[in-house]
């Protein structure tokens, strides 16, 4: 990856901070991140980005806690370092990678009773995985997973009626930053969501960075299907594919 596409993403950032600014999201963090993208190596933190949850958003659709939960907040982050020389290859761009949302909220009718969701979205780090050691359950390089670390964090956490196992890890495409804000604002924020995605500057950016980290993934499990050469491993991805 050359000099000028890093200085291009970074002012995609600052594009995409000054839209959501105008939706009453404060993107501070996005600036500072910025500007640490024109310094190698492509590495960065956003370290937990609060949304407040406005009861006029409807947010989401079905809540257990319908008539009682209240201040609803999510919390995003993520931290990812990507090897450069990958991009534009097909190859896996990233070395490092874990993304978290955690939603927190006060229960009205229960002081002492907290209200919390989380999932996890990481990747699964082959290399320090003992030699010969396969994980019991399908575990793709890429996965998101309910609950996760950040419940097991939880003190005092009331589980009521609800049962929390180690949940099926689902297969997905890795997110840089840009497609991760977008992937919180299609799932828990589709007011604006549908606004921002009529915005040309919104759509010309997600669309360059769909293409530099999504379509290296699927094309790695379509060539596998196919049964042609691909880059990425696809069975590390895609764990249910069955060999050639």
């Amino acid at each position: 990856m050359n000099r000028e596409y890093i200085s291009n993403m970074a002012s995609d950032l600052t594009a995409l901070a000054e839209i959501l600014n105008k939706e009453g999201i404060d993107t501070s963090q996005f600036y500072i991140i910025s500007g640490q993208l024109k310094q190698p190596p492509l590495k960065y933190k956003l370290t937990p980005f609060k949304i407040d949850i406005k009861d006029d958003q409807k947010f989401p659709k079905r809540l257990s806690h319908r008539n009682s939960a209240r201040n609803l907040e999510l919390f995003f982050d993520l931290e990812i370092e990507c090897d450069t020389t990958n991009f534009g290859s097909n190859r896996d761009p990233f070395k490092q990678y874990s993304f978290n949302v955690v939603i927190k909220g006060k229960n009205k009718n229960n002081a002492n009773s907290k209200l919390i969701y989380a999932i996890h979205f990481d990747k699964h780090n082959f290399i320090e995985q003992q030699e010969g050691e396969l994980p019991n359950q399908a575990h793709p390089t890429y996965h998101f997973q309910f609950a996760g670390n950040k419940l097991e964090d939880e003190e005092k956490l009331d589980s009521g009626r609800a049962l929390f196992l180690d949940a099926p890890r689902i297969m997905h495409h890795p997110m840089d930053l840009i497609l991760g804000i977008d992937f919180i604002l299609s799932n828990f924020f589709p007011k604006i969501w549908h606004k921002v995605k009529l915005i040309p500057t919104y759509k010309k950016i997600l669309k360059k960075y769909q293409k530099d980290f999504i379509l290296p993934y699927f094309k790695s499990i379509v060539q596998h299907l196919e049964g042609t050469t691909n880059e990425w491993n696809a069975q590390e991805i895609y764990p249910q594919l069955i060999g050639r």
